[in-house]
């Protein structure tokens, strides 16, 4: 007997309004990692009923990732951590900023939860111009959503970095994870193109080296606009919001 799709709309709502996710979303996933090329050509179709839009699955695993940070005490914990090996000059740190490193950190743990999907997505939202070059028929929609399919691989992958991190209680994944991201990238890229974005095998190995390498470009020039913004924040607040 086959399931009301009524039904099925339904509980698909009420789970999207109690968790923020549905069984379409989970779907998503689950065929992104294992049939991509499948996603790909869906959304390429502009089919908007059988796939969850990709920058929604994009915003809920950079989420999901912040959740997992607090493991280290967040993104102020990990840049803490970061500043305490002996290779750092904590006392030129503190002079810089007119206050101890602890809470030079605290202000930015606030403020950079709150700018990573941001500023991370609006960069890569670039991409899409490289999507459309390799396939001119494809509109904003399909393209914007082909890429964030792929930086949403990415996330996934991240995502277990980060897990074993927290397992071994060592962020020393954590220094591997743009070299790892930017193979998966590369995987995810090479296993949804064919047919939408390139012809033939070495095509779509050749174009995914280059979509790889300028969306980790965008990436890193993402990551460094975010801490300027939070270092920013977190000077602001020091020397105006009392926070010293």
């Amino acid at each position: 007997m086959s399931e009301d799709p009524d039904n099925r709309g339904a509980v698909d709502d009420t789970l999207e309004d109690a968790f923020g996710v549905n069984l379409r979303a989970l779907r998503t996933l689950k065929d992104l990692v294992i049939r991509p090329n499948t996603v790909f050509k869906s959304y390429a179709a502009n089919d908007r009923v059988t796939y969850t839009p990709s920058i929604r699955l994009f915003v809920g695993l950079i989420a999901l990732q912040i959740l997992i940070s607090v493991l280290w005490g967040g993104y102020g914990g990990m840049l803490l951590s970061q500043w305490q090996q002996p290779h750092v000059d904590g006392q030129a740190l503190e002079n810089l900023f007119g206050a101890p490193l602890e809470v030079v950190a605290e202000h930015y743990g606030n403020a950079a939860p709150f700018l990573h999907a941001t500023v991370v997505g609006i960069f890569t939202a670039l991409s899409a111009f490289l999507v459309g070059a390799f396939n001119k028929s494809l509109g904003w929609v399909a393209r914007l959503n082909i890429t964030f399919s792929v930086l949403t691989g990415g996330t996934i992958v991240g995502l277990l970095v980060m897990i074993m991190a927290a397992l071994s209680d060592t962020l020393a994944y954590i220094n591997w994870t743009p070299l790892i991201i930017l193979i998966a990238y590369w995987i995810f890229f090479v296993r949804g193109a064919p047919g939408v974005l390139a012809e033939t095998r070495l095509g779509a190995a050749l174009k995914g080296a280059l979509f790889s390498f300028v969306t980790m470009i965008y990436v890193m020039i993402a990551g460094l606009v975010m801490a300027l913004i939070a270092f920013t924040y977190a000077w602001f607040m020091i020397h105006n919001g009392g926070g010293a």
